[in-house]
């Protein structure tokens, strides 16, 4: 189910017992979990009645023994799950009981980026849930979504330039509704947002985003880690600034990852590597893929190269592209 199907069955009055929300377009996420809120929720009560749960860190037990409880001045209640992906066998049986015969005031949802769908807690998720897909959008279908998102607004774009601005800024609908809203303030009242504003005024945000540089890593997506290098180094950016964005990123994933191994909370993680509230779900579930090992050699490894680079020793753009290709495999 598209994210659209899913607003169509909330405007029908349709709420299922149980969802799986899964993609990495966050915007989408935040987006499913809004409406749900609005559609199953009343405004007066919703606080009373609107719970979420990491499972890494608190257990599915405590998501259960909330969702099987009564809502609180209202009609229905709302149980949020997310990090649930090492979730052990003992859980996976009460998974399975719950979603045989779910409390039916409460709406429960799992929320993921992805699945490894060789693990039976997966297949029962699928099995047991009405799975919304809620990944990034192609580039016609967000040349698509800027033309929605203007004509709330009233104002138009057109298409060429909808199109460039997706070249510019990407995909990524957080940014690129942040560069929208950028471009209708310049213009100042509701009409058409010429192109020449778009080429003056958006940041090449697809290429030359510094978090990105840190997502790409963090993802372990190489191909487009060395084309946002490429690009960067192409546009003047010193190797040597470069390589501290990369060695605070491989920090970031050190600290978390010894932090997860204590068991200590997602939001005393994020205070402790320095990952803003909103990305540290996301942050946490891609640095689990990673080996501690492998980080630790990362980090050693930039240090090598800062003190090489400081001294002079061989070009510092050739060495940051060798390192990252070493750390990377």
């Amino acid at each position: 189910m598209t994210l659209d199907e899913l607003l169509e069955q909330f405007k029908a009055k349709k709420i299922a017992p149980n969802y799986l929300f899964r993609g990495t377009e966050r915007y989408l996420h935040q987006e499913a979990i809004r409406q749900l809120r609005k559609a199953a929720l009343d405004e007066s009560s919703w606080m009373f009645n609107w719970m979420e749960y990491s499972v890494a860190s608190q257990g599915l037990a405590s998501v259960i023994a909330t969702a099987v409880e009564y809502p609180m001045f209202g009609d229905r209640r709302v149980v949020i799950a997310r990090e649930f992906e090492k979730a052990s066998e003992d859980e996976l049986v009460l998974l399975k009981d719950y979603l045989k015969n779910p409390q039916p005031t409460t709406t429960l949802v799992f929320q993921a980026e992805d699945l490894d769908k060789r693990r039976s807690f997966s297949t029962a998720l699928l099995k047991g849930c009405v799975v919304v897909d809620l990944n990034p959008l192609k580039d016609r279908e967000a040349v698509d979504w800027i033309s929605n998102y203007l004509h709330r607004h009233k104002y138009q774009m057109a298409g060429a330039t909808a199109g460039l601005l997706v070249g510019l800024a990407g995909t990524d609908l957080f940014t690129l509704g942040n560069e929208l809203e950028k471009l209708m303030s310049n213009l100042g009242r509701p009409g058409l947002i010429p192109p020449q504003d778009v080429e003056a005024l958006v940041a090449r945000a697809r290429e030359h985003s510094n978090f990105e540089l840190g997502d790409a890593i963090i993802a372990r997506e190489t191909k487009t880690l060395m084309r946002l290098l490429a690009r960067q180094l192409s546009d003047r950016a010193e190797p040597i600034m470069l390589l501290a964005i990369v060695a605070r990123t491989f920090r970031q994933m050190l600290i978390a990852k010894e932090l997860m191994q204590q068991k200590v909370p997602a939001d005393e993680i994020a205070k402790e590597a320095g990952i803003p509230p909103f990305r540290i779900t996301d942050f946490l579930t891609k640095v689990r893929r990673w080996d501690r090992d492998k980080i630790a050699f990362a980090v050693g490894k930039m240090a090598e190269v800062d003190n090489a680079m400081k001294n002079s020793l061989g070009k510092p753009s050739l060495q940051l592209e060798y390192l990252l290709c070493e750390v990377m495999n």
